[in-house]
């Protein structure tokens, strides 16, 4: 990738040079300290170390390199980031951009889109009566229009016309990916090509970076169906990808600190044109988990407004529950009487809907309200059953209080007479009943489009804005934070494992992952790299923040080494110490499970495996 040259150019640099430019720095020892921006910090807890490249908080644990920073610190993605530290430190971005190798297929695919565009707003500006009427009707004004770049597709083949005149070098080749894109098909009964939108008003979708993808377009003309005709799936084109009106909202939903989801194209364009430009829409009615966690970085305030049929609502309930994975809690924005926000600023305006947005209930709270109803019931087996469709309401928060909260409350109101820490026993048998949601994978265009969307800017911060940040984070134990810092921080304990025995030893994935990582890179590389690469390794390997945090602790205090004796002992205390956590936890299981076995058989079987566990345990507590 490109952006790896420009990576390294930063590296380069002197942090303090970067972060400076925030923050106050003041030279403390071998650091450079300054107050936490992070959290409400009154004493100086933000150290940065330029001979490493870092920079560590030891009281909320922020840390990272210089990208990083500027990532977190103005909510920003990686490119952008990037962006802003070239211009900090003078390295010309714009030779970086231009040095990514270009796909002629995708840059031709651009050309092609970029043509039609001017092509369908050159005839709305002829101001034809279907677009015209259709523009009046629905209060669209000329900056909305020149904004999101709105057209007209004439009843004629204009785009193959204007196909055929480009210079004959390109022009087969023009007609070719037309073709493929969709927007140009063939007729075989006639051994034809035609253009195939017609007599329609063309909304561009725009990417994250302002490249037109693909077109919304919408009927005009009585009889004409469908309404809404888009853009197929294409090598250029992945509408799960996209967000429409993102390119146009990004700013303003990093400087609000919130953002609107609705639910399409008309509904982005009359909220941004009544001021609301936080807003983005779905292309359908789902929003895939790379969207879902594009803008959990950006913001933790998320308000949906999807239309308020039933449709609408279903959709909301599945947003609602994606963001409840990451332990956000969206808000809801009804909109009713009116059926859309379209609807709703016209009849409303702009202060009712700000007066809604202040209101605006959390939505699981909704759901849950609607769950109980207005009477509740007499019957115990009702009540318990709505208390289980509140458990399965909650079940993507898992353990977060925010669950626990809600649910001892819920109890409360239906009437249960047991106590709390009895029912959220319930709930945590229930959740262990439930497969756990996967860590999401940002699915990718189809065909070719996989190896030359990498070559693009957007694709690349998208793949590093998910390296970054995991979405669901796994719970280390105890013994495994301690090892895994001290291993970071004494790399010489790598050249005393065991290998595999002591790597059968580690539950947590991740530090497994890392371990046998430093394992194989450890003796190839000079002490004077170390810091450097495991960091990069930390920042953009695909951790989760709590591993990070541990890991830029320890390499902030790399330095010191152990001798061999001290290493030979600690690192048997450790072993022993991650094998009795291995033991624990195959016992809490276990504990679990037989509660809730039906069949006597069973139990016993379960309490045997138990008690083995026990002797084992016992064993290794008294090993010497």
């Amino acid at each position: 990738m490109a952006y790896e040259g420009l990576k390294e150019r930063i590296k380069e640099s002197p942090i303090s040079m970067v972060i400076g430019q925030f923050m106050t720095l003041n030279k403390r020892g071998a650091n450079l300290e300054g107050l936490c921006p992070f959290h409400s910090d009154t004493k100086p807890s933000l150290k940065v170390n330029d001979a490493k490249g870092m920079y560590k908080c030891f009281v909320c644990g922020a840390g990272g390199d210089a990208i990083t920073f500027v990532k977190e610190f103005k909510r920003i993605e990686f490119v952008e980031a990037m962006k802003d530290i070239a211009s900090i430190l003078g390295i010309p971005f714009e030779e970086y951009k231009k040095e990514q190798k270009k796909n002629p297929r995708v840059e031709m695919a651009f050309r092609v889109l970029n043509a039609s565009q001017k092509l369908y707003q050159k005839v709305a500006e002829a101001k034809p009566v279907p677009y015209t009427e259709f523009i009046e009707k629905r209060k669209l004004n000329q900056e909305s229009i020149d904004r999101f770049q709105i057209g007209y597709a004439p009843g004629n083949n204009s785009l193959l016309t204007y196909l055929t005149k480009i210079p004959e070098t390109d022009r087969d080749f023009a007609q070719k990916v037309a073709l493929d894109l969709g927007i140009v098909r063939h007729n075989e009964d006639r051994h034809s090509y035609y253009d195939f939108y017609r007599d329609r008003v063309m909304f561009p979708i725009h990417d994250h970076q302002g490249q037109i993808r693909g077109y919304s377009s919408r009927a005009v003309l009585p009889d004409q169906n469908p309404k809404y005709l888009n853009s197929g799936e294409s090598f250029a084109f992945d509408k799960k990808s996209i967000l429409f009106g993102f390119y146009f909202g990004k700013n303003a939903i990093r400087s609000n600190d919130h953002v609107i989801i609705v639910e399409g194209n008309m509904d982005v364009i009359m909220m941004h044109q009544f001021g609301f430009t936080q807003t983005v829409g779905t292309m359908g009615t789902a929003l895939s988990e790379g969207s879902i966690k594009l803008l959990s970085n950006m913001t933790k305030n998320i308000f949906l407004g999807m239309d308020s049929d039933n449709a609408g609502k279903k959709a909301m309930a599945r947003i609602n529950a994606d963001f409840m994975h990451l332990g956000l809690l969206p808000k809801v924005l009804s909109f009713e009487p009116s059926k859309d926000p379209d609807e709703f600023l016209l009849v409303e305006g702009r202060l009712a809907l700000m007066e809604r947005m202040e209101k605006a209930p959390i939505l699981v709270d909704v759901l849950i309200q609607e769950l109980i109803g207005e009477k509740i019931p007499d019957n115990l087996e009702l009540k318990l059953n709505t208390l289980q469709r509140v458990f399965e309401l909650i079940s993507p928060l898992r353990e977060h209080l925010a669950a626990s909260e809600r649910i001892v409350e819920v109890a409360k109101k239906l009437g249960l007479k047991s106590d709390s820490v009895t029912i959220l026993e319930k709930y945590k048998t229930y959740l262990s009943l439930q497969k756990e949601k996967p860590n999401p994978q940002f699915e990718r265009p189809k065909l070719e489009i996989k190896e030359e969307i990498l070559l693009e800017e957007e694709e690349e911060a998208r793949i590093l804005q998910a390296q970054s940040e995991p979405s669901v984070p796994v719970a280390m134990t105890k013994s495994e934070r301690v090892v895994l810092k001290e291993i970071l921080c004494h790399p010489e304990f790598l050249t005393h494992l065991k290998g595999d025995e002591f790597l059968a030893t580690i539950g947590h994935p991740e530090v497994k992952k890392l371990v046998e990582w430093l394992v194989k890179i450890y003796l190839e590389i000079d002490d004077a790299e170390y810091v450097t690469i495991v960091q990069d390794e930390l920042q953009y390997g695909g951790y989760t923040k709590d591993l990070r945090d541990i890991g830029t602790e320890a390499l902030f205090n790399f330095g010191n080494r152990y001798n061999d004796k001290v290493v030979s002992r600690m690192l048997k205390d450790y072993t022993l110490m991650l094998k009795m956590d291995n033991l624990k936890s195959k016992r809490r299981i276990l504990v679990e499970k037989q509660k809730t076995l039906p069949d006597q058989l069973e139990v016993d079987h379960v309490l045997s495996e138990i008690s083995k566990l026990d002797k084992e345990i016992l064993n290794l507590k008294n090993s010497p």
